[in-house]
């Protein structure tokens, strides 16, 4: 997985390199391999994953981590006010323990 690739020629660049070194560690080996791209941070990036699918085979989400800044809560210290959003139904239900479909999920 080729984590944090803003644009597609970026990916390309990245996936070149590991398909080349891939080749050479497999060569007295023949196993398959295939690129992906890891994706935890801002929304923009998850906005062009169709130009990046271009090059990537599959994708892999954080969703903890896309929670966090999504709804920028952090981890550390969001029980301080989780409960207070929850009693008052600010939200629904606690977004690092049900992945919001409406956000993060979308």
């Amino acid at each position: 997985m080729i984590p944090l690739t803003a644009t597609l020629n970026e990916m390309a660049n990245q996936a070149a390199i590991v398909h080349r070194v891939a080749k050479e560690v497999f060569k007295k080996k023949d196993a398959p391999w295939s690129i992906g791209r890891h994706d935890d941070r801002t929304a923009a990036r998850r906005l062009i994953a169709d130009e990046i699918a271009k090059e990537a085979q599959f994708f892999s989400f954080g969703t903890n981590d896309l929670t966090q800044t999504t709804w920028g809560f952090s981890r550390d210290d969001v029980n301080k006010i989780l409960p207070t959003y929850l009693a008052d139904g600010i939200i629904k239900q606690d977004p690092f323990a049900v992945l919001d479909q409406e956000g993060v999920g979308q």
